[in-house]
């Protein structure tokens, strides 16, 4: 379902669980669910939130970029990822994106091949993007 603003307590756990010093605040989860130019979807276990994905529109393009992607660690390995990556091809195609585009760090190999599973390839890298200093992959899908 669409991401509400009672939700944020359980996405920033979720946050803090898979990306720690490189987290977005309280304050940017209720931009981005309430305000952005994009759409925010969580997926539920019960009235738990367990999984999250944040797209965003490209003003000026015609481009979907995947802003922020994670499934609590709790509940890998149930192919969640999977449906939530579905979700955000299906999206894509309503709002008639040309391409989808993410950031992965260099060291999530799981995520990678995730991404290349669904069609994205490699296409750059941003050096240093990540607080540790480590760079990340840009990847696209084009639809």
């Amino acid at each position: 379902r669409k991401a509400q603003q009672i939700d944020i307590p359980a996405i920033l756990e979720i946050e803090w669980e898979c990306f720690r010093e490189d987290s977005f605040s309280k304050e940017q989860f209720a931009y981005l669910i309430s305000r952005s130019k994009g759409t925010f979807y969580v997926m539920m276990e019960g009235d738990r939130v367990i999984a999250y994905v944040s797209l965003l529109f490209h003003g000026g393009t015609r481009y979907l970029r995947i802003y922020s992607i994670a499934v609590h660690p709790d509940f890998r390995g149930r192919k969640l990822g999977q449906l939530l990556m579905e979700q955000t091809i299906a999206t894509a195609h309503d709002c008639k994106a040309a391409k989808i585009t993410l950031e992965v760090k260099v060291t999530n190999t799981p995520a990678i091949r995730l991404y290349m599973k669904n069609g994205f390839i490699p296409v750059g890298v941003k050096p240093a993007y990540y607080h540790d200093g480590s760079d990340a992959i840009y990847m696209q899908r084009t639809l």
